[in-house]
């Protein structure tokens, strides 16, 4: 589900953190009941990304205050590994009772996306195909060890407050509950900032309550079952919010969160058929790897400036030939060509034959590394921009006490 975004923040800090306390549940055989909780997630994260070969995850949220709703979002992702593909139906109501869907369907050549406020179907095409994951695991991410200490710094002792239930197949239930005396006040402190920024005036036009002081959670409820494996399979957390507007009135916000995997390995991914039907079709270069990189053989130039009678004027050329290409790298020339006033001005020009290595299957960026003609060594780096069409080579070089300026951008010499 993709919530917007202070609508995530939100959650993210008075739910989100909270539920890992509020489900964690000590296990007094062997794990506490927060770290179960967290294995189940990491469980559940790597499963999906490796070992799954089909499932579906289901995600609701719901935002209410005095028992009407502001907003709520319902997500149902469909996941097939081996295909990599994968489709999103997403409902969206607001406080107006405006209802919002939209659909996506994405794979390895094709991304499919259709809203509830046009007939129209947008179709992307990939003629060379793609790199698509389906699903990514976060908890591989080097930044996650960071984000996981900063949780568990949040949650302190509220690892205590635990309740864990044992089946006799393995699974485990996790439930609990926090009250307003036991959440911690850097929670409540965060939670009145990020309230008061989301509730801003175009919401409260459409009858979002104006809170302005005293906000506080009041209470936070979870539960979760982890299966035999220990994988998560489904989780529900809700948390009350209490704020005053400008008048002293007390308005209670609900925020309800539930989610779960299931039909794993029996979850049917099926393109959408679109005959019949009324489609805007692009075709889409994968902007991951260089179309093409042959394109980039040939001359591309730049100007060398100089200030004169505080004006700017053209000293000269630079010229560089990129000869041949191929996977492991490039090759080519680059000289400097100085106008007939401007020769003595740069000392001397460079020139030099090179023989670039690209550093990733991209085909992108390359290092060189060479002799100049003088004996003297030269090393930098070449970048294809694949967007602009252009070369943007850097030569690792002194300049300085020169009055020149140097361009690193070279557009390519057209007829």
């Amino acid at each position: 589900m993709k919530l917007k975004k202070k609508t995530a923040i939100i959650a993210g800090f008075t739910v989100g953190a909270l539920l890992f306390a509020t489900t964690a549940f000590a296990d007094i055989v062997s794990k506490s009941g927060y770290d179960q909780l967290k294995d189940g997630i990491k469980i559940t994260a790597e499963k999906a990304s490796s070992e799954y070969d089909s499932y579906t995850m289901e995600m609701t949220a719901v935002l209410k205050a005095n028992g009407k709703v502001l907003e709520s979002n319902s997500a149902v992702d469909k996941f097939d590994r081996v295909k990599k593909a994968k489709e999103t139906s997403n409902t969206s109501e607001n406080s107006q009772g405006q209802v919002s869907t939209y659909y996506y369907y994405n794979d390895t050549n094709t991304t499919i996306r259709k809203g509830s406020d046009s007939d129209k179907i947008y179709v992307g095409e990939y003629p060379e195909g793609r790199e698509f994951h389906v699903f990514d695991n976060p908890f591989a991410e080097d930044e996650f060890e960071d984000v996981e200490r900063i949780v568990d710094a949040v949650v302190g002792s509220l690892k205590d407050h635990v309740i864990v239930k044992e089946n006799p197949d393995g699974s485990k239930e996790l439930s609990g509950s926090l009250s307003e005396m036991q959440i911690p006040t850097l929670i409540n402190a965060v939670s009145s900032f990020v309230l008061k920024q989301e509730f801003h005036d175009s919401r409260i036009k459409t009858g979002w309550p104006n809170l302005t002081q005293d906000i506080a959670v009041k209470e936070v409820t979870g539960s979760a079952f982890v299966n035999k494996e220990g994988a998560l399979e489904n989780i529900l957390a809700l948390a009350t919010i209490t704020g005053k507007d400008p008048n002293g009135q007390v308005h209670e916000l609900t925020i309800e969160i539930l989610g779960n995997i299931k039909d794993i390995n029996s979850t049917v991914v099926t393109k959408p058929d679109l005959n019949g039907k009324e489609v805007v079709k692009e075709i889409v270069k994968d902007r991951n790897v260089v179309n093409n990189p042959q394109k980039f053989v040939g001359t591309f130039k730049n100007n060398i400036v100089t200030e004169k009678d505080g004006q700017l004027v053209k000293a000269g050329e630079r010229i560089l030939e990129i000869t041949h290409i191929d996977q492991n790298g490039l090759t080519g020339r680059y000289q400097e060509v100085y106008k007939p006033n401007y020769v003595g001005t740069a000392g001397k020009s460079e020139e030099f034959s090179f023989n670039a290595t690209f550093l990733s299957k991209d085909m992108r960026d390359a290092r060189f590394e060479t002799a100049a003609g003088d004996g003297s060594n030269k090393e930098g780096h070449i970048y294809l921009d694949d967007y602009m069409g252009k070369v943007n080579f850097y030569i690792n070089s002194d300049y300085i006490g020169m009055d020149l300026m140097f361009d690193s951008t070279f557009n390519p010499v057209l007829e």
